[in-house]
């Protein structure tokens, strides 16, 4: 296998990666809308078991950087020039700055649920952040489409 091509699938790994994450975070995120009235306490696992998703987005977010510059370097820039890859380039730029906004919203939610799920009385309305939240996992989920689309077709 040449470099290229080992280049090019840990790419495709990295942003399949970052895909999955968001999507196994989405409907984590809508079962956890489901549980939370029922049971907090199987709300408050549910959240646990998705707080190291940012972790793991970002391992495959770093795949997908350094293997980007691998395949930069092996076709000596070509791809910059082209409006398919300076396209990428924003919506990949648009997907962490959500990110960063998507963090903000799960650190400020966190303390509201962990202390309702140990039985402490909350007077927070979480109603607000479930439609942010879900805002947020729907533009990841469609930036993260459109950068594949863009890989896929490469247009002019």
């Amino acid at each position: 296998m040449n470099m290229y091509l080992l280049s090019l699938l840990v790419h495709i790994t990295g942003l399949a990666m970052m895909a999955g994450l968001v999507l196994a975070g989405f409907l984590a995120n809508r079962r956890f809308w489901q549980v939370y009235q029922q049971d907090r306490v199987k709300a408050a696992a549910i959240i646990d078991l998705t707080s190291r998703f940012p972790m793991m987005m970002g391992i495959g977010f770093l795949l997908l950087l350094l293997s980007g510059i691998s395949l930069m370097a092996q076709v000596h820039g070509v791809y910059g020039e082209q409006l398919w890859f300076r396209v990428k380039m924003l919506l990949l730029l648009l997907l962490v700055l959500n990110g960063f906004v998507g963090r903000r919203l799960g650190m400020k939610m966190r303390p509201h649920l962990l202390a309702s799920a140990s039985g402490q009385e909350i007077h927070t309305d979480l109603a607000p952040m479930k439609g942010k939240v879900t805002l947020f996992y729907v533009v990841q989920l469609l930036l993260l489409l459109l950068v594949f689309i863009c890989g896929v077709f490469k247009f002019s």
